[in-house]
This record gives structure tokens, sequence and C-alpha cells, in this order.
């Protein structure tokens, strides 16, 4: 089970980005070149702490004491795509192994639901929307995302929009932070998990 990411714990910056599972073959006589894209790309993220009082320190540290390394994870919220707006209670009609769209239903009917650069979360799994999806008259969307689906995800399941999260776990199994009078700061890897 995933650990909830503590509300009050903010970093002073936060990296993101994605790693895809492309690979190129190029030709010794032509040098021509060949790219296959596979599922299994996958999100990481940096979080530097640049000032951490000591109920922040103490907070961030067990935390870290809790994923045991590489072996938990933790629920990373995306902080700057969250929204306020209700779109309904969007579901996963269909999403099919290494597809990159989904079927959605369950939204407010014939509006626009999804902009390009939203965030979405599925499982613990979080995407990244690259057109404008607008909803039929029925409330179903088709949702074209950033990344192949991995494996099929089930029908019915829920689509968290309004704060979007990745499951991740920790890039190294180090733990360390630097301490001064007063102050602590810390840089931490993760990637998502799967």
């Amino acid at each position: 089970m995933a650990e909830e990411w503590p509300e009050s714990l903010e970093p002073t910056e936060v990296t993101w980005g994605i790693v895809h599972n492309n690979r190129a073959f190029t030709s010794s006589l032509s040098n021509s070149q060949q790219v296959v894209a596979q599922p299994g790309s996958y999100w990481f993220c940096t979080l530097n702490f640049g000032v951490l009082y000591e109920e922040d320190e103490r907070e961030l540290t067990s935390l870290l004491g809790r994923l045991h390394g590489m072996f938990g994870t933790v629920k990373i919220p995306s902080i700057t795509r969250t929204r306020t707006d209700s779109i309904g209670a969007p579901t996963i009609l269909s999403a099919n192994a290494q597809a990159t769209f989904l079927q959605l239903q369950g939204m407010t009917a014939s509006r626009q639901v999804f902009s390009r650069g939203d965030h979405i979360t599925i499982n613990g799994e979080m995407f990244e929307v690259v057109e404008k999806a607008s909803s039929d008259a029925s409330g179903k969307a088709l949702v074209y995302v950033n990344k192949r689906v991995r494996k099929a995800i089930p029908a019915g399941s829920p689509v968290e929009y309004k704060n979007p999260y990745c499951e991740m776990r920790r890039m190294d199994d180090t733990n360390q932070w630097s301490i001064q009078p007063v102050v602590s700061n810390g840089s931490y890897q993760f990637r998502e998990a799967f």
C-alpha cells in the first residue's frame, strides 16, 4: 500500500520528467534509423527541499524511513495540475494495453472535459492529456495521453483528475539530508512504481 504524501510537506522545487521505452536501430551501411516504441514509459521526479524546519525535517525523514529505500511506494502529488471544477465522476470505459488513448465515461455531457497538459491518475498511474477532449451527449470521451497504457485497465476504474498523483518509489536506497543550525535541506529522486 502506497504512503500518502504529507499535506504539510512542501518542496521548494520539483522536477518532473518521463522516460520513454523506445529502442533505436541504426544501419551500419546507410546510417538510416528505425525506432520502436514499447509500453513501459515511466515518470521520474526530483524533490528539492531548500529549507526544512524541525517539524518538516521530522515529517520527511519519517516518511523516508517508512519507505525503506526503494522498497516502499509513495503518492507524489502533481501540485501544479490540480483542478477545482467538476466534470462528473469519470471512469474507464476501455483502456487497452499499448494504446495511447483512454475511453472514459461518466462525465458531464457535451462539454470540454480535459485540456492539453492536464494530469489524471488511474490506479496509481499518472498520465498527461496531450490533446483537449470533449464529452459527447452520453458523457463519454476519447482522451489521448503521453505514454502507452502498460496493461489493460479494468472498466469502471475511477479517474482522479482534481488532485492527480503518481505512485512512485525512491531511485536509490540511501537516505541523507544536510543539517545546519535551525534548518535542514535535501534532494530526493523518485521513479514511477510498477
